[in-house]
């Protein structure tokens, strides 16, 4: 009975995900509209967009299972997002004004723009898609996890893994042929779940902790310590989780498109700030709740499920239930915006590029593309594979190589071609080399990780190629042009209104 009560439950979210779908269903004039949404949403869809995608299903487990086992060093969560946000204020103006101008789609596209030619635009875009996968895979793992626990022991692990790719794969049907606007109304829907709900439902359970004598008072002194006394992990582990999370999440397209989908940079400001309680709300309850369920028996044998183990001690399937659907309302959002923004990229910044086609091409190949990149993802996730939550450490100190050009070619004009490719070329080659032999700190540096030594190169190569090789007049004129439109009014972004196509890069 129980079964059929989780999976009847999942049935009936998936039907408001249609229904949403549904009464949102707009055609898109073109391949832009169908990349970034039309440029539509307001600041209320564009706070939950963001949120849905900063907190996928893995930090009510992964996440949650660093709280729940290593103690307060797990609210480094909290932190790096505050400060994400912060850089999101920063950098709306000028990323959303040259979106709109230019047409820009991609992440991609900026750096195209911002430094012409054509390898700064398939670097990024290259660089996306290989450490996008792991990730896409150790999501689509994770929904095995929501489907083993609401079966309540009638599926096996490796066929609850199967359950959840088949339903994520059919999940994507409707991401292909909506593309970015679908993927934004529905991050409404899911966060409402996820968030909301989620958060209320973190309420409850810390009350229960508390109540059932599971309060801060008998946490061990080490749940309460932070790594700074040079023991453990380095002094400065927790510098480098902090200062990579905040950068590095926003060097993500799934995460960085958000920025183009918004009506204005009004909206793009606006839900930065609304961002920031929602997400000190949220994220302060789940940690809470994952720390204090660490004094619990059996949490620290398996501390990623500390959730569901807690749900189960207090009994019955609605709370098993309830966990479940909040991790798979925020696991979807984020697998529909991956997905969605690595199939534009594919079309847009690593095949167009050298094959020129009209929106009708771009269309098709970007489809084809979440459909080829979908399913290689799920034969992979059913494998099974060790090493995965590596390969995708890993792979986020590789993309965050991308924070040096990014971040600088938004607030210095001298910055160029060659020290974006030279130095993100050499920040990920580094980052992944260590990251093969350190998979999480760097000991002989006190702690730091891969990915911060790769971005100390990556600005090294970056800064010294803008001095060594400095722009000529007419590309000197054409960054200071660039700059120089962001102080002007902003153009309007009529929903459905077609803006200029991005410029044909000249080749590097």
């Amino acid at each position: 009975m129980n079964v059929v009560l989780g999976y009847g439950m999942v049935a009936l979210f998936f039907a408001g995900v249609l229904l949403t779908l549904r009464l949102h269903r707009q055609h898109d004039a073109d391949f832009t509209d169908y990349a970034v949404g039309g440029r539509s949403f307001g600041s209320g869809y564009q706070t939950m967009s963001v949120l849905n995608t900063w907190f996928p299903g893995s930090v009510f487990i992964a996440d949650a299972g660093l709280a729940a086992g290593s103690g307060v060093i797990g609210f480094h969560l909290l932190i790096y997002g505050l400060f994400a946000y912060l850089l999101m204020y920063l950098m709306s103006r000028r990323v959303w004004m040259w979106g709109a101008r230019h047409g820009l789609r991609t992440q991609s596209d900026l750096f195209g723009l911002r430094y012409g030619g054509t390898s700064s635009r398939t670097v990024p875009a290259l660089i996306q898609v290989l450490v996008n996968f792991p990730m896409t895979v150790i999501g689509m793992q994770a929904m095995g996890l929501i489907f083993f626990y609401i079966s309540f022991g009638h599926l096996s692990y490796s066929q609850s893994v199967l359950a959840g790719v088949l339903v994520l794969v059919a999940r994507q049907f409707w991401t292909v042929r909506m593309g970015m606007r679908g993927v934004v109304v529905t991050d409404f829907y899911q966060g409402m779940i996820a968030y909301v709900f989620g958060s209320v439902l973190l309420v409850g359970l810390i009350v229960y902790l508390v109540a059932q004598g599971h309060g801060f008072a008998h946490l061990p002194v080490e749940a309460l310590s932070l790594p700074v006394d040079g023991g453990g992990s380095g002094g400065l582990y927790l510098f480098a989780l902090t200062f990579t999370g905040s950068v590095g999440g926003w060097c993500l397209s799934g995460m960085f498109v958000r920025l183009f989908t918004a009506d204005g940079v009004r909206s793009v400001k606006r839900s930065a700030v609304l961002a920031m309680p929602c997400s000190l709300v949220f994220a302060g309850l789940l940690l809470t709740a994952a720390l204090l369920s660490g004094t619990l028996p059996g949490v620290s044998d398996n501390p990623d499920h500390a959730l569901f183990t807690l749900g189960e001690r207090i009994g019955g399937p609605w709370v098993i239930i309830a966990i479940a659907l909040c991790v798979l309302a925020a696991q979807i959002g984020m697998a529909d915006g991956v997905l969605q923004s690595v199939g534009t990229l594919i079309s847009n910044d690593l095949v167009a590029v050298y094959r020129p086609m009209n929106d009708k091409g771009r269309l098709v190949t970007a489809k084809i593309s979440i459909a080829v990149y979908t399913v290689a993802a799920a034969l992979v996730a059913n494998i099974g594979l060790s090493n995965l939550i590596t390969l995708s450490i890993m792979a986020y100190q590789g993309v965050v190589q991308l924070a040096v050009p990014q971040f600088l070619g938004l607030f210095w004009k001298r910055g160029n071609r060659i020290g974006t490719v030279a130095g993100t070329v050499v920040g990920f080659c580094v980052a992944a080399g260590l990251s093969a032999a350190y998979p999480t700190s760097i000991p002989w540096l006190d702690g730091l990780t891969s990915g911060v030594v790769g971005m100390a190169l990556n600005l090294v190569v970056y800064v010294g190629c803008a001095y060594a090789f400095p722009q000529d007049a007419a590309e000197r004129g054409r960054v200071d042009g660039l700059f120089a439109a962001t102080a002007v009014a902003a153009p309007s972004a009529v929903p459905g209104e077609a803006v200029s196509a991005p410029p044909e890069p000249t080749q590097a």
